[in-house]
Order: structure tokens, then sequence, then C-alpha cells
């Protein structure tokens, strides 16, 4: 089967691999769509989270590994003891990996597992004819939503699980800093969860439609700070809830200073470097800084809410490549035009 294998730093190649055969309680899925995740971005151009030298803590494996963990299929073949599913359903699944035994796994908590791993980091990915995955992390998708918007579930699950762990925002004023998919997912998880105005900050002006269409304003911080803008938009109240979707250090400061007296922040970006937190600035004032993880099952509200048309999935997918062009149509078409687009997907199987 053809895979995009991880090597190293940029050195992403196009394989014959092996097709892999499913384990007990394991299924394989023939990949019909991915999506290019800003972490399959950071492995390409660095830093780098794939194992090289120390095999993984949960699945021993090691460089080269298949990218990717978005991804949409149909069942090819089941694993002995698999029940439930049949060959041909099509599904997309949670990419998280995780022990089992764990505390957190115990509780319900898989995505925060001591040993956590993610399909496409830790152990072959969905970039790839074929991915074997575990059956309890599988999802059906459903009528109405096809395979190629299925893949967005992923992305906009992140969103969800980061304001499941919020609280009500119910006539709460939240600020999402970065337009990227997470920062979108973020977004409309807020609306969704009743809040009652959210501000969305970014560089240029690529997401203000997007934006506005659904209700939301849009700051350029090109052109404003991102912080004096909030106290703007709040009348000097500040926000209620801040979401940090990018991952710097500057935006890591705005959301501290643009949050209120007593608000939360939402730690969602990934950062490359070690950041400083303002301890000073958060401590008096008694905001509070939340972070999140993935996300356990909220795959499965992402996908109500494609199927409803609550989210349009065609407004996020902004462009489509296919295995073969992966490298260069997507990994170096995203490092020079990166804030052009929302979610890259990779054709790598036609519809059955």
């Amino acid at each position: 089967m053809r895979a995009a294998v991880w090597h190293g730093y940029k050195d992403i190649r196009i394989e014959d691999a092996p097709v892999p055969v499913p384990a007990a309680g394991q299924v394989r899925v023939r990949v019909d769509w991915a999506g290019i995740c800003g972490t399959d971005r950071h492995e390409y151009e660095g830093p780098n989270f794939i194992p090289v030298t120390r095999p993984h803590r949960l699945t021993g494996r090691v460089a080269p590994l298949i990218l990717g963990h978005e991804f949409s299929g149909r069942i090819s073949a089941l694993g002995d003891g698999v029940t439930g599913w049949q060959v041909g359903d099509r599904v997309t699944a949670n990419g998280t990996l995780s022990c089992g035994v764990c505390e957190a796994c115990r509780s319900g908590r898989y995505n925060v597992c001591q040993k956590l791993g993610f399909l496409g980091v830790s152990t072959d990915g969905a970039f790839a004819d074929e991915v074997v995955v575990s059956a309890e992390r599988l999802f059906a998708i459903p009528d109405g939503v096809s395979q190629r918007d299925a893949v967005l579930c992923e992305p906009l699950a992140c969103g969800i699980h980061a304001t499941n762990l919020l609280g009500d925002l119910t006539g709460k004023d939240a600020v999402v800093l970065g337009p990227g998919i997470i920062g979108l997912s973020a977004f409309f998880a807020a609306k969704a969860a009743g809040a009652r105005r959210v501000l969305v900050t970014g560089v240029g002006e690529h997401r203000r439609a997007l934006i506005e269409q659904h209700g939301g304003v849009y700051v350029d911080t090109a052109e404003v700070d991102a912080v004096e803008a909030v106290e703007r938009w709040s009348e000097g109240r500040l926000a209620d809830v801040v979401y940090e979707c990018i991952g710097l250090q500057s935006t890591l400061d705005q959301a501290v200073r643009a949050t209120k007296p007593g608000g939360r922040i939402m730690v969602m970006g990934v950062f490359g470097k070690k950041p400083v937190v303002d301890m000073n600035t958060l401590q008096e004032a008694e905001r509070v800084i939340m972070t999140s993880q993935a996300h356990v099952d909220e795959i499965a509200t992402a996908l109500e809410r494609l199927r409803s048309g609550d989210i349009d999935a065609s407004e996020l997918i902004t462009r489509t490549v296919t295995l073969d062009t992966l490298v260069q149509d997507g990994f170096e078409h995203l490092i020079a035009h990166g804030p052009e687009h929302i979610k890259v997907l990779i054709h790598i199987n036609e519809e059955a």
C-alpha cells in the first residue's frame, strides 16, 4: 500500500508499506480522506514529537512512522473479538492511544493517559491506503455527512472538548486568539455553548468574512492591539473566557491581560518553545489558566453538528491534495501560504 512515511526533518517519503493486520480488538480501515493537522506540520518542519532514538513509552515505536490522525474511511477488516461493526461501515476515529490501566484511563479521561500517544505520531497513522485503529475509538459517520466532510470532526471535537471543560458559557463574552482550525473550533463551540458574544483575533483579513457571517466579531491584530481591542469591545470589562489557540508567548500574554478578574483562560495552542507565564498579572486578579488535550467522545457531537448543518465543512476545507502530491502541494504550500488556509485535505482513495 502507499504511505506517507516520516523519516525526519522535512523528510516525508511516499513509499510502499505492508498492509497492516488488525490485532484483537482492532479494525483496519481503508482511508478515503485525511486531514493535515498542525501537529503534522510541526513534524514536517519541527519541533518534532515523533520518537527518533528513544522508543515511545506506550507503543515502543520509533521513526520512521506513517503520519496522520484525522481521517475517514470504511472498515476493510475486523480483528478477533470485534463486535458491533461490519466490513464496509463508514467510520472515523479518535486517534488517541492510551494504556487503559492508569488512573486517568480508568476514570474515562484516556486523553490524559500517563503513557499518552497518538496515531501518526506514536505509531503508524492514516496518511496511507489503510490504517489500523482500536474498535473502541471508532465513530460511525452518520447519513448526511460525506466522507470528505467527516474529516473535520476531529479538529472540531477539540474546541467542543475545551468548551466542555470550561463549563456553562451562557451569556458570557468569549475571545478566541487565533483563527486557524483550532481557533475556529473554539469559536463554533463557544457559540453553541451559549456565549453571548465571541471576538476572534488574527493577523490579516482571511477569516473576517467567515467569522462575521456566523455572528462573531473579528479583529486584525496587524492593525489593532489585541488587548486594546478586547477592552473597547467589552467597554473595559474584559472577557469572561479567552481561548489561546496559537501557542506563542505573545498570545499567551494577550490571553492573560484580556481576561477579566476571576475569568478563565483556556490554552489550546501547542508551544514550540517553553513559555513564561506572567504570574503576577494572573494572580492579582485570580485569573485561572486551564488547558485541554485533544478530546474524548466529542467527535460524536462534532459529527452531529456537521449532519445538522450547524457547521458547514465546505467553509473550512480550503485545499485538496493527493497522497502523491502531499509534500509539495500540501506541506510546502502550507509553509508558503499558511494564513490563507483553514484545513487542507488529502484525497487518498475513491469512495466505494
